[in-house]
């Protein structure tokens, strides 16, 4: 019965000794994992705050952009108004038509539209 005890008894303390390595590689591999599960966040964290940056600079250029292009296009003059009695009234009639004959051009339109009816039966 004694020669039992020393083989149990050292079985058992291989045993606790295997235990206890396992729970400190269990425990390194647990603390790595945190580790580079950390450094993963904080990697990613900068990049999506750089690149926020980015956006919003991108945004402040596209808005100044907008603004300017609107700005320009409030001011920008279509037909000329005449304020100030500078032309005589041939010369503004003259300007008229050379104007409405260059926009029809430009526009494809032509000088006498149709009317929109039918044309007379026995023609």
């Amino acid at each position: 019965m004694r020669s039992l005890w020393a083989p149990l008894a050292l079985l058992v303390a291989v045993f606790l000794a295997g235990w206890k390595a396992h729970g400190w590689h269990d425990a390194t591999v647990t603390l790595a994992a945190n580790d580079t599960a950390e450094e993963t966040r904080q990697l990613f964290k900068e990049q999506m705050r750089a690149s926020g940056e980015m956006l919003e600079t991108k945004l402040g250029e596209l808005k100044a952009n907008e603004i300017h292009t609107e700005t320009v296009i409030r001011t920008e003059t279509i037909k000329p108004v005449f304020s100030h009695v500078c032309a005589s009234d041939e010369y503004v009639r003259l300007f008229n038509e050379s104007a409405d004959q260059a926009e029809r051009a430009l526009s494809g339109k032509s000088v006498n539209p149709l009317s929109g009816q039918p044309a007379p039966p026995g023609r």
